[in-house]
């Protein structure tokens, strides 16, 4: 049995985080731990006993609506308080509860602001032990098509051998994507890792890309194979906090409208990284400047 974390702020994204970790409970199977943060130490044992209930009443009202009486009676529920934010102490829970999964709702922020204090805990996977699941708004099933992209020359694969259970039923494919620069010269010890990586997925199907953008060309591929659920097992902590950023609701990028998977990774956001988004930041006030101008002449 496995045990999943969800954290509850009652919002429509936690609820709808909640909603996707009941099928996956189902599926794996799990339990599932429900953890409301920022309560403060100074509750009442009335105050405390309010919010857990209150955290009961929202599993019990999902399980009736959600579940079928036989399927709702499988999942167990329990309930953690947190008296600080999540962020600051989402590591303890994950190896208290040993936790293998935590199913957030997403969370759009800034690359820039999503280092400061208090912020979601949903982009800070290298702070956490276990995988992250981010669910978008809407409605999801289980996947059948799942796409996993990742840096495999870098990446430890045995981390993959578990992703199948993830998938709506055992034949769920696969594919398995790579992408390189165009001026990169021998593409043999890529080509090596994929087939590695392939050995934890025996189904899958590998691909190796030229790149142009490594993030809008993961999300076009992910739209052309109607993919469901996108994996991320990629080191570079800053392009992980670049793929939930908000400028991507402009143009409905694929990959804000479909689960995201991402893998641990024991690496922050590099220096080099970050110049690269306040250069972008900086060119795009630059252009709001520029449209002020134009609209005001």
């Amino acid at each position: 049995m496995q045990t999943i974390l969800v954290p509850i702020d009652f919002t429509a994204a936690a609820e709808n985080a909640l909603i996707y970790a009941n099928k996956l409970a189902l599926r794996l199977p799990a339990e599932i731990v429900l953890v409301e943060g920022s309560c403060g130490t100074a509750l009442t044992p009335e105050q405390r006993a309010a919010r857990l209930n209150r955290l009961r009443a929202l599993a019990e009202r999902l399980r009736y609506h959600q579940l079928t009486r036989q399927k709702g009676r499988r999942i167990n529920y329990h309930y953690h308080l947190v008296a600080d934010a999540l962020a600051d102490g989402l590591q303890v829970l994950v190896a208290g509860y040993h936790a293998d999964l935590v199913v957030a709702g997403l969370t759009l922020t800034d690359c820039a602001a999503s280092t400061a204090a208090g912020a979601p805990f949903s982009l800070l996977p290298e702070q956490v032990s276990c995988p992250v699941l981010i669910v978008p708004p809407g409605h999801h099933e289980l996947p059948t098509q799942v796409a996993v992209s990742g840096d495999f020359a870098h990446f430890d694969v045995r981390r993959l051998a578990g992703l199948t259970d993830f998938g709506r039923t055992a034949s769920a494919h696969f594919d398995l994507v790579q992408f390189y620069s165009p001026a990169r010269t021998g593409l043999t010890p890529l080509k090596k890792a994929l087939l590695a990586a392939r050995a934890h997925l025996r189904s899958a199907t590998i691909h190796l890309l030229p790149e142009e953008d490594a993030l809008e060309d993961l999300s076009e591929f992910c739209a052309r194979r109607n993919v469901q659920l996108l994996v991320l097992a990629k080191v570079d902590g800053c392009l992980l906090r670049r793929f939930f950023n908000p400028q991507y609701v402009t143009t409905n990028a694929y990959h804000l409208r479909v689960p995201v998977l991402l893998l641990p990774t024991s690496s922050l956001p590099t220096a080099a990284g970050c110049a690269q988004c306040n250069l972008r930041r900086a060119a795009q006030a630059h252009r709001l400047v520029q449209s002020a101008v134009l609209f005001t002449e």
